[in-house]
């Protein structure tokens, strides 16, 4: 019975498509306003892997990672504050689960939408720097372009939100409806970025 259970549990994962890909890609950061001053991330090409599967009604699961690496940072800090400005680089590194949604159609350019989060994190190159770990969430969508069964171009921009949560807690009234009870959350998006790739999917099981 447990061979069966193996064997079963095998050959349903097997029925799934399943592919990696490779793309080049360009990150478009932005400036972050704080109270002592503004932090500007420069825009930069990194790297994107990703590896996931399809299930047959074209829906599917997809674990990715994004790099961009040497990023310029510069910090200017306002004139009542008593920070110096100074220069300095960082590597983001962005690892996420995503849901992947492909719209089939009589054409080779196949377009698709995805959703997902995950994390962020901004290893400072300066000795001393604190590299935060952000929750992340991301959108977008693209097109794949089919070259042959079993590799398709892909092209994909992804819309980054690096979020901070600044805290929460319960809450409960009485009104004209009722009484109530909720939770409340201080969340604000400190940094949008978005995220351009290119590149190539292998499909390691596509049989049709």
């Amino acid at each position: 019975m447990k061979y069966l259970l193996i064997f079963l549990s095998f050959y349903s994962f097997s029925q799934n498509k399943l592919y990696f890909g490779s793309s080049a890609s360009y990150l478009f950061n932005g400036k972050v306003q704080f109270i002592e001053g503004v932090v500007d991330i420069r825009d930069k090409v990194g790297t994107d892997f990703s590896i996931g599967f399809i299930e047959a009604d074209d829906a599917g699961i997809e674990l990715n990672y994004s790099g961009t690496y040497n990023c310029g940072l510069e910090f200017k800090g306002y004139s009542f504050s008593n920070f110096d400005d100074f220069s300095t680089s960082v590597n983001i590194h962005s690892i996420s689960l995503n849901y992947i949604k492909f719209y089939k159609n009589n054409s080779p350019f196949i377009p698709f939408i995805s959703i997902g989060s995950g994390a962020s994190i901004f290893d400072v190159r300066e000795i001393d720097a604190h590299d935060p770990v952000r929750f992340t969430l991301n959108a977008g969508g693209g097109t794949t372009i089919e070259i042959n069964r079993f590799i398709s171009a892909r092209l994909r921009a992804r819309f980054f939100a690096p979020l901070i949560f600044n805290g929460g807690g319960i809450y409960s009234g009485i009104g004209t409806g009722g009484a109530s009870l909720g939770l409340s959350m201080d969340v604000s998006v400190p940094l949008a970025q978005l995220n351009v790739d290119a590149g190539l999917v292998f499909k390691l099981n596509w049989f049709e």
